[in-house]
């Protein structure tokens, strides 16, 4: 019979040290896959609250136990809350470390090479008086050894209420940080913390709070479990009462939310008013580019709403995000299709389902019988390592995509300085764009890519590219022409913008047909690999692009010179200048936070060739 003996050691994360009782003789598996964990907790550490303040394990409790090749619950043996449990289960196949969390969660996995360990704290929670629900209060630990010590990695707020019939509250962060939502959870060995992190898209800045078929019990506290972290603005309270009343309180400074620990807001509701729900919408009226495009009308309202845009057929409603509770409310998204006509105007909806109002958005749009129809070629840029042996998947997926698109796609390739080839622009780049790990692509200056396998890749990038394309449409265009003599080249760049605004430029000189080492994990490494587009010499001042402003319908030229470097062959060299464009009151369709610029715009040339304006 195989059998395993583990501690199960629980305790407040750098406040107190961990305590472990005797345990009696272990218990016979009933096969041999079959283990059972022995779990012995220290006090105010455990999973249920009792009245005396102390905190047991409640009855059947449940953990997972997880590895790289699956996930597996295990029962605890115990039929009522007590300070040390049994836990029943079948373990995962492998050796080593392994993870262990409260609660049951039989969609936790393991990723970036089990360091993370990601879960889901819910954003819609269950109400109990004195306590939390069992599933919410995520516990975990990390081990290679027999002696497993669980950390709390979720803190949050404890509160109560004043008013009967209250039969929601929900939470906000006032600027906008995240509570809850899918999370990795890593373990960090040279200090007694957990570091939590999520990917944007599955995170959420609000948490609602809801008793099970019923109300708040005056009195009573209740807790949000929250990610730990700092509310740089503090949090704002929404309750909702029977009868469709809204009240809420605003906590205006900075709370910092730590793990194990609850801050205190007892009788929240006293002496608030309560109101019925009142839409809120902002612009009242919207001016829109003959270009069309993406842009955004902010909605506010306790209550339920609907909006209603099919009376204007060139606006279309796209995703929205954020709460309308919210202070900051919710962001609806729009998009206009291009004018090529005279001016016009149309009208967007938005109906209070409580009282059945109806209030009219005006959106104008300029006129478009002279509006160029401007080209488009969008830009990818390849973030790389000739010692990365995954690389070579990626630069497939470029050229790949490259051939499927055309002139409709440019690209560059931007090597680590740790590697051959590397620019200290592609440095900066690399921190800009918060690269993590190489290969990593992003397209126009907003979309990242990840590591697929060719064909999905190019897919992916033509999605990303048309994305670009109908939400922002271009508004720049650039020609360019270059000169070479010994060694110092000149490029000369004339931008035209058909809209006003403050832009950036930026360029590079390219090399293709390069020769050399490339690590390769799958045909093997080589000396011969083909390295093309690689940026070698940063023509403007700054690698983000240099700041210029244009009136609608008009140019600006620009001229650079550099030294071409002696490793570099002049007849495979190639100019690539691009153009970036704010993205104002529009939304941020973005895969991380990349600041306030998309890419507008690109073109490429041989050196010592002209690329001729495309906007005559």
């Amino acid at each position: 019979m195989k059998r395993i003996v583990v501690s199960l050691c629980l305790a407040l994360v750098a406040f107190f040290s961990c305590t472990v009782e005797s345990v009696g003789p272990i218990q016979e598996a009933e096969a041999d896959n079959t283990v059972i964990l022995r779990a012995v907790f220290d006090a105010d550490s455990r999973t249920i609250r009792q009245e005396d303040g102390k905190v047991f394990w409640s009855a059947h409790d449940e953990i997972a136990i997880v590895r790289a090749s699956g996930c597996e619950r295990f029962v605890s043996l115990n039929a009522s809350p007590s300070a040390s449990a049994d836990f029943q289960g079948v373990m995962p196949s492998g050796t080593g470390s392994f993870w262990a969390m409260h609660p049951y969660d039989p969609y936790a996995t393991l990723q970036m090479n089990g360091e993370y360990l990601v879960t889901t704290l819910p954003e819609k929670q269950e109400a109990v008086a004195g306590t939390f629900a069992d599933d919410l209060f995520i516990s975990v630990a990390f081990s290679d050894s027999e002696m497993l010590s669980f950390r709390h990695v979720v803190g949050g707020l404890k509160f109560s209420v004043t008013e009967p019939g209250i039969k929601k509250v929900t939470l906000f962060a006032q600027a906008g940080e995240n509570l809850a939502g899918l999370v990795g959870i890593r373990n960090s060995y040279d200090r007694p913390l957990i570091g939590i992190t999520g990917n944007e898209e599955y995170m959420s800045s609000s948490i609602e709070l809801s008793p099970s078929g019923g109300t708040f019990e005056v009195g009573e506290a209740y807790h949000f479990v929250t990610l730990p972290g700092t509310f740089s603005q503090g949090f704002s309270l929404l309750f909702e009462k029977e009868g469709g009343l809204f009240a809420s309180r605003e906590i205006n400074q900075t709370i910092e939310i730590t793990a194990a620990r609850f801050k205190t807001l007892m009788e929240a509701d006293k002496n608030l008013s309560w109101q019925k729900p009142a839409l809120q919408i902002s612009p009242a009226k919207i001016q829109l580019g003959a270009e069309g495009g993406s842009f955004l009308l902010n909605i506010r309202s306790f209550g339920t709403f609907h909006v209603d845009c099919s009376s204007c057929n060139w606006i279309s409603q796209t995703a929205a995000s954020g709460n309308p509770a919210a202070p900051s409310g919710a962001d609806y998204g729009f998009l206009a299709t291009r004018n090529t006509g005279e001016a016009r105007e149309g009208f967007i909806i938005v109906c209070d389902d409580n009282t059945g109002n109806c209030y009219p958005v005006t959106v104008s749009q300029a006129a478009g019988t002279s509006l160029k129809v401007l080209p488009r070629h969008a830009l990818g840029m390849r973030f790389t390592a000739t010692w990365c042996g995954y690389c070579p998947i990626m630069d497939e997926t470029f050229r790949m995509a490259k051939a499927n698109l055309g002139d409709g796609f440019e690209y560059i390739c931007l090597y680590a300085t740790s590697g051959d080839y590397g620019i200290t622009a592609a440095s900066n780049l690399n921190s800009y764009y918060r690269i993590s790990g190489y290969p990593t692509g992003i397209i126009d200056g907003r979309y990242e890519l990840q590591n697929y396998n060719s064909a999905y890749g190019a897919t992916l990038i033509a999605g990303a590219v048309e994305e670009t394309l109908q939400n922002y449409p271009p508004v720049t265009s650039v020609a360019l022409s270059s000169s070479i003599s010994g060694r110092n080249v000149t490029v000369n760049a004339q931008v035209f913008a058909s809209a006003a605004d403050d832009y950036k430029v930026t360029a590079f000189l390219l090399e293709d047909d390069i020769l050399g080492y490339q690590a390769n994990y799958i045909t093997g490494s080589t000396n011969t690999f083909q390295h093309n587009r690689v940026a070698r010499v940063q023509l403007t001042a700054s690698p983000y692009g240099d700041e210029f402003s244009l009136e609608g319908g008009s140019t600006k030229s620009f001229s650079w010179s550099a030294t071409l470097p002696s490793q570099c062959v002049a007849d495979n060299m190639v100019v690539l200048v691009y153009v970036q464009r704010p993205f104002g009151s529009r939304p941020k369709l973005q895969s991380d936070s990349y600041g306030e610029y998309y890419i507008d715009n690109s073109r490429s040339a041989a050196l010592g060739s002209e690329a001729r304006p495309e906007w005559e």
